[in-house]
């Protein structure tokens, strides 16, 4: 084990004298990730920071170490949401995905602002603060309006938290997809022609979360959904999708994983 660890960081060093400058990336485009010789300590840096690091051959190293054993993994290097619509929706980093036949999608999450959350045991009331909000003035707003217009497909999804019969939260998680989707059903007359996304409903069931772990679980019920951007032609979008949930960290805070089903149908 100690020979093959030292031939790594021979290749290494041989490949880092060659190329120079060496930087790691996160998948999206959202930053670079390295290991701070002497320390062991994972450090990520922004936009501004991606620029080749002369100055730094130990962050060369580290960072084509990751590249090579780490490969596209984003770790602690996800991003961060981006506020859209004056902050109403957060929009992440893109993800892709592909299905069991090699055919690719382009995919976006969008999720609401973490004051919002579908009111416990409902499916057709989302809170702001525990407020009610209107669903038509969270769907509409300008800048998502756009984009939902843009997509091939929205995927609306559908959850719930761990309280209560697994049973009910299936279904409970389901008309909450449903409820979105008929949402912007009653919206996509109006993107114009040739601009009319096709719209399916994510079950994602109930939250693996048990009680004692912890005392808010709104954050378990969460608004999101996923618009596919480009579409392969004959994808299976249930295969990429879940391909691409499972293979990437879209962003911090939130994993689909974390639920129990992953059942797509159309709306």
């Amino acid at each position: 084990m100690q020979i093959m660890f030292v031939r790594a960081l021979g290749a290494i060093a041989m490949l880092v004298t060659l190329t120079g400058t060496v930087h790691a990336q996160s998948a999206g485009d959202q930053g670079s990730f390295g290991i701070e010789r002497g320390t062991g300590k994972i450090i990520c840096t922004g936009d501004a920071d991606m620029a080749p690091r002369n100055d730094d051959p130990s962050y060369a190293l580290a960072a084509l170490w990751d590249q090579m054993f780490l490969s596209h993994t984003t770790g602690i290097c996800s991003a961060e949401l981006t506020p859209l619509d004056g902050g109403t929706w957060g929009i992440s980093a893109p993800f892709a995905g592909a299905d069991s036949q090699g055919r690719q999608a382009d995919f976006r999450l969008y999720v609401l602002h973490d004051r919002y959350a579908w009111k416990l045991g409902s499916s057709r009331e989302i809170v702001d603060n525990g407020r009610r909000v209107d669903l038509q003035n969270v769907f509409a707003t300008p800048q998502f309006f756009e984009r939902f217009c843009s997509a091939k497909a929205v995927l609306s999804v559908g959850a719930a938290s761990h309280e209560g019969p697994t049973l009910l939260n299936h279904q409970l998680a389901r008309k909450r997809g449903e409820t979105i989707s008929g949402q912007l059903r009653s919206r996509r007359g109006q993107c114009g022609e040739g601009r009319i996304p096709i719209l399916y409903a994510i079950n994602l069931g109930q939250h693996r979360g048990a009680a004692y772990q912890i005392s808010d679980t709104s954050p378990q019920r969460r608004v999101f959904i996923v618009a596919a951007e480009n579409l392969t032609l004959g994808i299976n979008l249930q295969e990429a999708l879940k391909q691409g949930i499972e293979t990437q960290n879209v962003f911090k805070g939130i994993s689909l994983n974390d639920y129990d089903l992953f059942e797509v149908e159309s709306y």
